[in-house]
C-alpha cells in the first residue's frame, strides 16, 4: 500500500513511541494518520530495526576486554561482563495460570523478566528473551543461551543473589559476587572486596536505568504488544549502545 508518511516520518514516529510511550491513539493524532497505519507501521519497524541492529549487541573477545578496561576495574581485571536481571511490568493476563506465572513476589504485581550482561565500559553485550515474572535469575541463566558464550577464564560479576557458581564452573568461568556474612561480622577483606564489587557492578544498574528512559516498556506493557516485547527492548537496548560510553 501506499505510505502515508515518509519513511524518515516513519522511523521518527516508532522512536518517539518507544522514547515517551504514548500510546497509539496519541501517536495517530500526532502524526495525522488512522491508528491502524500506526500499528502496522510500529509493528513493520521494530522487526526490521531488531534485524538491523544485531550488531550493535554482541559478545566481546577477551582481547576487547583487555584493551577498553576501565581503571575502575583495576581489581577485576578478568571480568567479562557484569549480569543483573530486571522485570518490566505487563497488563494482568485474563487467565489465571498465566496471572500466576507473570506474577513477581518482588514487584507485587504482573511482570515479565529478563537477564542482561554489559561489558566492563558498560554496553550490552547480552540480553535474553523475556521469561515470566516469577522465574529465578538462576533459571533465566540457564535457559537464556547466556551461559553459551562463556569460556575458559572468564570471569561474571553479579549480585549476590545469583547462586550459579555451579553453572559457570561447567563452562570453566567463575563468579565474581560479594561476600556473604553467613551471621558474622565480615572481615576488614571482605568489606573492601564488597566495596569494591559494589563500585562497578552499579553500573549495570546505570545500563539497565538508561533503557528504562524508554517509556514504552517502562510503563505497562498492554498484551496487545506481546509479539514485540523482546523486540523492542532489544532495540531500545541498542539504541542505548549508540549512545555515549557508560564507563570511561
Amino acid at each position: 500500500p501506499k505510505r502515508k508518511l515518509a519513511v524518515k516520518e516513519e522511523l521518527l514516529m516508532v522512536l518517539i513511541r518507544l522514547r515517551r510511550g504514548f500510546d497509539i491513539d496519541v501517536v495517530s493524532d500526532l502524526m495525522g494518520i488512522h491508528s491502524s497505519n500506526v500499528s502496522r507501521i510500529f509493528t513493520t519497524w521494530i522487526n526490521f530495526l531488531y534485524l538491523e541492529l544485531q550488531f550493535l549487541i554482541s559478545w566481546p573477545s577477551k582481547e576487547q576486554v583487555r584493551k577498553n578496561l576501565p581503571q575502575q576495574f583495576k581489581h577485576f581485571p578478568k571480568t567479562v561482563s557484569i549480569i543483573d536481571c530486571t522485570e518490566f511490568f505487563v497488563q494482568k493476563p485474563s487467565i489465571p495460570s498465566s496471572q500466576r506465572i507473570t506474577w513477581s513476589q518482588y514487584k507485587h504485581n504482573n511482570t515479565l523478566k529478563a537477564l542482561f550482561a554489559i561489558t566492563p565500559t558498560g554496553s550490552f553485550c547480552f540480553i535474553s528473551k523475556l521469561f515470566t515474572g516469577s522465574i529465578s535469575d538462576k533459571r533465566i541463566v540457564e535457559e537464556s543461551g547466556f551461559l553459551d558464550n562463556l569460556k575458559h577464564g572468564d570471569d561474571i560479576m553479579a549480585d549476590r543473589r545469583f547462586l550459579i557458581i555451579d553453572l559457570l564452573a561447567r563452562r570453566s568461568a567463575t563468579l565474581n559476587i560479594p561476600p556473604f556474612s553467613m551471621g558474622k561480622q565480615l572481615s576488614t577483606k571482605a568489606v573492601t572486596k564488597t566495596r569494591r564489587i559494589a563500585s562497578v557492578r552499579i553500573h549495570v544498574e546505570r545500563a539497565i536505568g538508561r533503557l528504562k528512559t524508554f517509556k514504552l516498556p517502562q510503563g505497562i506493557m498492554p498484551l496487545k504488544l506481546h509479539p514485540l516485547f523482546d523486540q523492542m527492548i532489544f532495540v531500545c537496548a541498542s539504541l542505548c549502545n549508540m549512545d555515549f560510553r557508560l564507563v570511561k
